[in-house]
């Protein structure tokens, strides 16, 4: 048996450790650098997974699943592969160096069979045999595992999915997510401003997700971890219309001002002299709703993932395509995303792992 495995980021880089260990013969396929968006993850720390989940970190029951049926093992696949890890007070899992790269280091420490600089344009059929490009092959499996657009300059988001149209994969609409929001409103003066406040995603006046954290202002918008938590439940809205954000500066208490002098010991200087150009009595109403309409998100080149991918109508419980048992698709070319905090990483592991399962079975 051999496999293809198309993209050497965290899931594909994985199996093929795994296949490695079964002696089961693969080859990775890489079009850039093996790792590049991993060596990303948790600003350079790796954020590798988290201790705490539920269903509500993620848009689908697919990714709950395959996540708590396999962190376990994805935690002794790291003891085994000897890769220290610790947890913080939120419960995001790290390596003990606080290093993306000691990580990409161990899944790259054994001689893995990569075949580096080739970009997979085709994947044919021919006698229940698949040859990529027509020129790499045979193989009997097929792994999907190419990631998403997210982070990559709009140059190279053309034709990034034409592999998957060709072989007439149903895809979910694609839209930016754990990314900042773009407002209708003038940031300028608040740029560099950092706030923890409760910040709520409304539509129509009714909130649709809020979150107690730190918001950041940008010249056009704001971001922040919380902010990007909230762009996962906006880019899953069927409209985006009539949509905003509100700020509320004091959400554990109850707070009013008679002047502007009674501003200062309670806001940044900063938002001190923002808050001058409005009346008292929009000012107290601005203290717990201080609200701004949406414009949008950022574009992908901005995004830590992307909101769809391939249809989970397309596959089944096992990671493969319904139309073809022998591809199999993982990680974040699915139409699976979560909340910032790890969920992504160890999602695309996950399946790393379930697929690992599978192919050793059949073996």
């Amino acid at each position: 048996m051999k496999v293809a495995i198309i993209g050497g980021g965290a899931c594909g880089l994985l199996l093929a450790n795994l296949l490695e260990q079964h002696h089961i013969s693969y080859e990775l396929f890489e079009k850039s650098l093996l790792g590049r968006k991993l060596l990303a993850s948790g600003n350079g720390k790796a954020n590798l997974g988290n201790m705490y989940i539920d269903a509500s970190v993620y848009n689908s029951t697919l990714g709950y699943t395959i996540v708590d049926t396999y962190r376990n093992k994805l935690a002794e696949v790291w003891k085994q592969f000897g890769l220290l890890t610790k947890s913080d007070e939120e419960g995001r899992i790290y390596p003990y160096s606080e290093s993306s790269l000691s990580v990409l280091q161990i899944l790259t420490k054994k001689k893995l069979n990569v075949i580096e600089n080739f970009s997979v344009q085709s994947i044919t059929k021919i006698n229940a045999k698949y040859y990529l490009n027509e020129v790499r092959g045979p193989f009997d499996y097929v792994v999907l595992a190419i990631g998403s657009i997210a982070s990559f300059t709009s140059k190279k988001q053309l034709g990034f999915y034409q592999l998957l149209q060709d072989l007439n994969i149903k895809m979910t609409s694609l839209n930016p997510s754990l990314v900042g929001f773009k407002l209708q409103w003038d940031c300028k003066r608040l740029f560099g401003l950092r706030v923890k406040c409760r910040v709520s995603l409304l539509q129509e006046e009714k909130q649709v997700y809020q979150e107690f954290g730190e918001v950041i202002f940008k010249n056009d918008g704001i971001s922040g971890i919380c902010v990007m938590n909230l762009s996962s439940y906006y880019s899953r809205l069927k409209s985006k219309q009539n949509c905003s954000i509100r700020l509320d500066l004091f959400p554990d208490q109850e707070i009013k001002v008679s002047s502007y002098e009674d501003l200062i010991g309670l806001v940044h200087p900063k938002l001190v002299e923002y808050f001058k150009s409005f009346s008292i009595k929009e000012l107290n109403c601005l203290l717990h709703n201080f609200t701004f309409p949406i414009l949008g998100v950022y574009d992908f080149e901005f995004a830590q993932v992307v909101a769809g991918g391939i249809s989970l109508e397309e596959i089944d419980e096992h990671l493969r395509l319904k139309k073809d048992s022998h591809i199999y698709a993982g990680g974040e070319i699915l139409d699976v995303d979560g909340i910032c905090g790890g969920y992504n990483l160890m999602f695309a592991f996950c399946c790393a792992l379930k697929i690992g399962e599978e192919l050793c079975n059949i073996k």
